[in-house]
């Protein structure tokens, strides 16, 4: 079969375009993060991501971290704002797996637009429709089941790559995430404003024990933030990196990393505070 060429994948859009110049979607995603921290573009770059009014949250999906009203704890987080939002879109496959191939996660789970300003979403229209909130949800289940991270929240470079600029605010991002991904894993790379945008949920605690750890590295591989590493053989974890997606956890052969999260008052904390920034009403 052939291989079909960039713009035959991703359409007539500005991606699309772009990568005709790179290898693939997270390199060109890490190029650009990496031009921010150049003084002479920098002012560019905060203009254009605006860190004081974006943030994105992972939503860790460990089973461990229990349930709440019979639900697990961080489903309740995504099922606030689908069941809250005017108008749902759902992409059909996620370019970042697919531009990667990716072996270990579904492809064709994309992700979850929500919000007022979806109607104005600007792409082919083969990459994508609008759904039901029951829809939406199983879409969450479905994610969730093959072990990808929500990443919920506000970011104006999705508004720009689905055409509803200007940001007003109505449009929330929630990607379902693996090391494919392309912002999320490339965002340490850029300018420290830029980094902030990305948040680690309060109340979540990530420990290692490292008596347990045989150093397999198999959270290094998992771990897109370069929150882990080997010292004398043994994993450690820098928590000022981490963002607590909980991935380690699942990957951890040995059980040797545990996530946890303080109370269930957490929820409603994270649920207030992207609220704050993106109103999907």
């Amino acid at each position: 079969m052939k291989k079909k060429n960039r713009k035959e994948q991703y359409g007539n859009s500005k991606i699309g375009t772009n990568l005709r110049y790179y290898r693939n979607l997270k390199n060109f995603t890490k190029y650009v993060m990496k031009l921010s921290n150049l003084p002479i573009i920098k002012r560019f770059f905060l203009k254009f991501f605006d860190p004081e009014n974006a943030m994105i949250t992972p939503i860790p999906i460990n089973k461990s971290l229990g349930t709440f009203e019979n639900q697990v704890l961080p489903f309740k987080v995504v099922e606030y704002f689908i069941n809250k939002s005017s108008n749902i879109f759902l992409m059909n496959y996620c370019p970042c797996r697919k531009d990667n191939d990716c072996k270990e996660h579904d492809s064709l789970i994309g992700c979850t637009w929500m919000g007022r300003d979806v109607l104005r979403i600007k792409i082919p229209p083969e990459r994508g429709y609008f759904a039901s909130k029951e829809e939406a949800l199983e879409r969450e289940r479905l994610a969730y089941e093959n072990g990808l991270v929500p990443m919920l929240g506000r970011l104006r470079e999705d508004s720009w790559l689905m055409g509803t600029l200007p940001d007003n605010g109505h449009f929330m991002t929630l990607c379902h995430c693996c090391p494919c991904c392309c912002v999320v894993s490339t965002a340490k790379y850029a300018t420290k404003l830029i980094r902030d945008i990305f948040q680690r949920m309060e109340g979540i605690k990530v420990n290692l024990n490292r008596v347990i750890c045989t150093g397999c590295g198999q959270c290094l591989e998992v771990c897109i933030f370069d929150a882990r590493k080997l010292i004398d053989g043994k994993a450690i974890i820098d928590q000022n990196k981490c963002l607590g997606c909980g991935r380690c956890e699942m990957k951890c052969p040995n059980e040797a990393i545990t996530i946890t999260i303080e109370d269930s008052s957490c929820i409603d904390e994270l649920i207030a505070r992207i609220g704050t920034f993106v109103d999907v009403a």
